[in-house]
């Protein structure tokens, strides 16, 4: 016997416990588990909650469509204004619109559900859409951006940081801001000129009928005052057909002017609104030990203690 043989020999015990085989088993049954084609390894990321964060800020890429004409020299501009090209370095306003979605893990699906539930009304939060079995929940919700940053450390706290997984994204929406800014620069600035124009229509109106009337008044020559009156007649038809041109356009411009308003309120109310889901799966004890041991720690530890029981096992038998 070669001295390979008698350390082997030296070192099995002669009775080899009952223990010591299940955590063998265990050993082998929880390495090929892990192994196994497909196994997606639940390591946590910056202690258990992985978070990824996009601020993006949409350019003009695309050219905005035709606008409608609706009255003489006056464009109503589209009711969804698109981003202007270049925001300028100097403008260093934000208008974030935050996106929250998040992803946990929990034996009781259903009461984690209802938990999140009621911490989105407990901060004036709308539930949008709801579901919930033993094995999967959804939510998705709103909140307030002033309790936005209260809301998310109570719903975090929900469960473990092991069990959680967040994805967060915001869009600063000063393009679009910009792009409503100078629609209402315009729409002022037309609804002034119109008004300006409308005066400036009504005073030429006045001088000529009193020129006109006037003349009328000291003419003693029939042929004249015919003439004038029927001057007189024309320019009367004629102020009326401008005065309501103008007055179209006065209304136009009051139109875009409270669309653009009516757009700038919804920019902020959308900025002033934090959206997000909030998805929920049920987890194993076996997916809960991976969490606290990725990769090949279980297998590992049992490995470990199927050793330490073969060497109890040499203490207590003796060796062969």
């Amino acid at each position: 016997m070669n001295d390979t043989q008698s350390t082997l020999h030296s070192f099995r015990p002669k009775h080899i416990s009952l223990l010591t085989i299940v955590l063998a088993i265990l050993t082998v049954v929880t390495f090929i588990a892990i192994s196994g084609p497909g196994v997606q390894y639940a390591v946590p990321m910056m202690g258990g909650v992985r978070e990824a964060v996009m601020d993006t800020v949409s350019s003009g890429g695309a050219s905005a469509p035709a606008e409608n004409k609706i009255a003489p020299d006056m464009y109503y501009p589209n009711p969804y204004p698109y981003p202007t090209p270049d925001v300028p370095i100097t403008d260093t306003r934000e208008f974030l619109k935050v996106y929250y979605n998040a992803s946990m893990r929990a034996r009781d699906v259903q009461g984690l559900t209802r938990r999140v539930e009621t911490t989105v009304r407990g901060y004036s939060g709308r539930i949008d859409q709801q579901s919930s079995s033993q094995q999967y929940g959804s939510i998705s919700f709103a909140v307030p951006q002033s309790k936005y940053d209260a809301f998310r450390t109570e719903l975090e706290s929900l469960v473990p940081s092991r069990f959680l997984t967040t994805n967060i994204s915001s869009q600063n929406l000063l393009p679009q801001k910009l792009s409503i800014e100078e629609q209402q620069k315009q729409a002022d600035t037309a609804l002034v000129n119109y008004r300006a124009e409308r005066q400036k229509i009504i005073t030429a109106h006045t001088n000529a009928v009193q020129a006109l009337q006037t003349q009328i008044n000291e003419s003693t020559e029939q042929g004249i005052i015919s003439s004038l009156t029927q001057q007189l007649v024309s320019e009367n038809s004629s102020y009326t057909v401008r005065l309501s041109s103008i007055d179209k356009r006065i209304q136009s411009a009051e139109e875009w002017q409270k669309a653009v308003q009516t757009q700038d309120q919804e920019l902020l109310n959308n900025v002033a609104t934090v959206t997000g889901t909030v998805s929920i799966q049920w987890i194993s004890f076996w997916g809960i030990a991976r969490l606290y041991l990725p990769g090949y720690w279980i297998p590992a530890i049992f490995a470990a203690l199927t050793f330490l029981s073969l060497l109890w096992d040499r203490r207590r038998f003796g060796t062969v």
